[in-house]
Order: structure tokens, then sequence, then C-alpha cells
């Protein structure tokens, strides 16, 4: 090798290793401008809700502003989609529901398989579903309501977020395991369905929403009968849940995971940084307080434990979707 030529190659091999050093560079000074945070659901409704308590003390931790952009359209697609499209330096970030791993299979969108679209930074809350009955129904627990179904289902009209939402899935699982069969009734989202229950148009649903369902609740326009996870809510103690209730549903576990998503790519510290931030904002006093009356309970799962978790979701959920044949509509 001749002299020019040496110097050449060390020139390229420095060269590779400053280029190599500038995503570690870049964790080390993160952040040092303000974040996006994308929602792909509209304002008001849970996982926003959620969002915004949490990210404003997230914010604090990180010291830098995050601006929360909503983008809903498409059961959360809209939002996905921009989230891998862009770069990943940690300054563009997705606070999304299960239904990352519902999407995919409801819209035939492989592009956007959450075990290889983009990476997870954390799992952050859990929030069930709970089983609501309007006023004019007589069943007193889950066990009454799914027996008077089976004995005459054409009674029975469910109201849902939407054809395919993660509560008509819910819904479709319990009635699948059961052997149960009633009418769908799907609405623009959780809002419009938890109205007309409470107006008695529908007879009941799987409700997302402890922030909109609460008010229901207590002043006694609909019933809680019981939540979908395995254990019962702080925010609804003497509600029991499913597993609980149903012999035939006994470890039953269907809560939604609220999770933080970056770009594929995205720098490991970067990842461990906002995750460390997450942690320390839900262990704030005000926070849980505000995160425990939305019924949301913090999931307590290193990043690799989080990741195993949504790819687990990712495979229940679109099994149960091509077993019952469902499409987004």
């Amino acid at each position: 090798m001749t002299h020019k030529h040496a110097v050449l190659a060390l020139a390229l091999a420095l060269a590779g290793l400053a280029a190599g050093a500038l995503p570690a560079r870049a964790a080390d000074t993160y952040p040092s401008k303000p974040i996006t945070l994308i929602i792909g659901f509209a304002p008001g409704g849970p996982t926003d809700a959620i969002g915004r308590v949490l990210f404003k003390r997230v914010s604090e931790e990180l010291k830098t502003p995050i601006v929360i952009e909503n983008r809903p359209g498409a059961g959360g697609n809209i939002g996905t989609q921009d989230l891998v499209r862009a770069k990943p330096d940690g300054y563009t970030l997705l606070y999304g529901t299960s239904s990352l791993t519902t999407a995919p299979a409801l819209f035939n969108r492989v592009d956007l398989d959450p075990t290889k679209a983009f990476d997870v930074a954390s799992c952050s809350v859990a929030v069930p579903m709970i089983l609501l009955v309007s006023k004019k129904n007589t069943a007193d627990s889950p066990q009454a309501l799914y027996q008077a179904m089976k004995a005459d289902p054409t009674r029975f009209f469910l109201g849902s977020s939407g054809n395919g939402s993660v509560d008509h899935l819910v819904a479709m699982d319990v009635a699948a395991r059961l052997g149960l069969t009633f009418q769908h009734v799907p609405y623009k989202g959780n809002g419009p369905a938890l109205t007309d229950l409470a107006a008695g148009n529908v007879n009941f649903m799987y409700s997302g929403s402890f922030n909109s369902a609460m008010p229901f609740i207590q002043n006694g326009q609909v019933r809680a009968l019981a939540v979908t996870s395995d254990h019962r809510s702080s925010a609804l103690p003497k509600v029991p849940s499913l597993s609980e209730s149903v012999p035939e549903l006994k470890g039953f576990d269907a809560a939604t995971a609220q999770v933080l998503a970056a770009p594929k790519g995205t720098p490991p510290a970067i990842l461990a940084r906002l995750d460390q931030a997450i942690q320390i904002a839900i262990k704030d006093p005000k926070v849980k307080e505000s995160l425990d009356f939305q019924g949301a309970e913090p999931m307590n799962l290193s990043p690799a434990q989080c990741k195993a978790h949504i790819a687990d979701e990712f495979k229940r959920w679109t099994g149960t979707i091509e077993r019952l044949g469902l499409k987004a509509q």
C-alpha cells in the first residue's frame, strides 16, 4: 500500500468512527430541542387524556417542551404512518394504545406490524374495559347478562366505539368464549356509544374510557357490571373482574396498553432515557392520582418486557381478527 493509499484508508476509517459516534453523542445531549408527540386519536379520548397528564410531567423531567399533535383517522393508522416516516432521532414520538396491535390486521397494513415497523420505548399504563349496561337492563352481574343473552339473543344490542375497535374485539372475544350472539351497533367513538347506552338504545358495551364512563355510572344512567382486567380496578373497587365473576373466563385479561413508540432505528440510549422519564412521571403523586381516576395502572415492564408484551398482543388480536373474519369498514 502506498503512503497516499494508507492516508486515504485511515481517513475513511476515522470518518466511519465519527459517523458511528454521532448517534451516541446525540443520545448524550438528548433532548436538546422540543419533542413532537403524535396521538393517533381525537382530543378528549382516553389516550389523549392520559397522554396529556403523563407527558406534562415527562416534559418537566426531560426539561424540554413536548408538543402534542392529535392526528386521528383509520383506527390510529394515520398517526402510526407519520411516526414510521419520521427521522429516528427521538424528536418525533407516538403515544398509542393496543390499536397498534390490531390495526395492521384490520386494515391489512403489514407495513405497520408493531414488531417490525417501529421501536417501542415504554409501556406506561394499562386501562381495562368496563362492562356497562343501561339502567333499563335488569342484569345485576355479568353472569346474569350473559345468561339472558343466551336465552334471547335477539333482544341484545352491543354498542361499540367502531367496527374493529379494541372494545368491539373484546366483546367478540368474550362472545366466542361463551357462545354468545347479539346485534352489533358501531358508533364513531366511545362518547356517542355511551350516550346511546344511557338512553337505552343499546343494551350493553365495553367502554375503554373511565373518564367518560364515570359520570354516567355515578349518576345512575348506566351500571358497571365488571372490568376486563384479571383483577379489580382501584377506580371501581366494588366492581368485580370478569375473571372472578364468570368461571369460563377465569384468567381473562383484556386491558389496553398505553405505549410510547419511536421510529425504527432510534438510538437505544434515547429509548432508555424516555422510558426512565415515563417511569419517574408515573410515580409522581399528582400524576398517579389522575391516572387512578382514569383506571390507568402502571404496567411496571422493562423495555424488553414491553416489547415482548406488544408481540404477544399482536399475535393474540391478529388471531382473533382472522378467526372472526373482521375487517375495518
